[in-house]
């Protein structure tokens, strides 16, 4: 306890020895999304600590990983894991496992452990927007999927031509089939008696 206390206050007067920027804005696709945080410092850290945190003011801490300058690259396992790469003076993040909901702030934190004084930097965050990206369909998308779409005709003109030419030409061998059987049928003609006036028969009246 006693030497956490003497690196603090060892510290304090050496704070502004580091600095940590971060870029304002980026975006993630599919999940993931890459940031860098760069740090500044009068010395050379030999073994740093990096922490990624979520919220402007948020103790939500999504990773940390001690780092050891010889081994640069470091990973960590969670829902939200990350993997990093530290070069000189800067820590390139791929944050993996991010949802529409994890759409916030993040902020780099450093800690240079060895060689004394221990240091510590925020950045000053990064809006990271991540794209909401369902992973199963919903029960509505389902429902959509499992109905089938009704399939209408299309009336074009060409089909209301042909059957307007249909109904012309079975008109037409109707009316030709009816002419033919009233001429093929025998004629009933109505005979009419014809009286033959005699001449016997008739007085003239004057």
């Amino acid at each position: 306890m006693i030497a956490i206390l003497v690196l603090t206050i060892a510290g304090l007067p050496l704070g502004i020895a580091l600095s940590v920027s971060q870029p304002y804005y980026v975006v993630g696709s599919n999940g993931q999304v890459s940031m860098h945080c760069i740090f500044k410092t009068k010395i050379q850290p030999q073994e740093m600590q990096v922490s990624l945190y979520k919220g402007l003011y948020g103790k939500e801490r999504i990773c940390s990983t001690s780092v050891n300058i010889s081994s640069s690259q470091l990973e960590t396992n969670e829902r939200v894991h990350c993997r990093a790469n530290v070069s000189n003076g800067r820590v390139d993040l791929t944050i993996f496992g991010l949802k529409g909901e994890d759409t916030d702030i993040y902020r780099c934190r450093v800690d240079i452990i060895f060689p004394p004084p221990y240091l510590r930097q925020f950045g000053n965050g990064t809006l990271v927007y991540i794209p909401e990206s369902p992973d199963c369909p919903t029960s509505k998308t389902e429902a959509r999927i499992q109905e089938k779409p009704e399939i209408t005709p299309v009336q074009t003109p060409t089909s209301n031509l042909f059957l307007l030419c249909a109904i012309l030409i079975i008109t037409t061998l109707i009316l030709i089939l009816q002419v033919i059987i009233m001429i093929l049928s025998p004629s009933k003609s109505s005979h009419v008696p014809q009286i033959v006036p005699q001449k016997n028969e008739y007085s003239n009246f004057w």
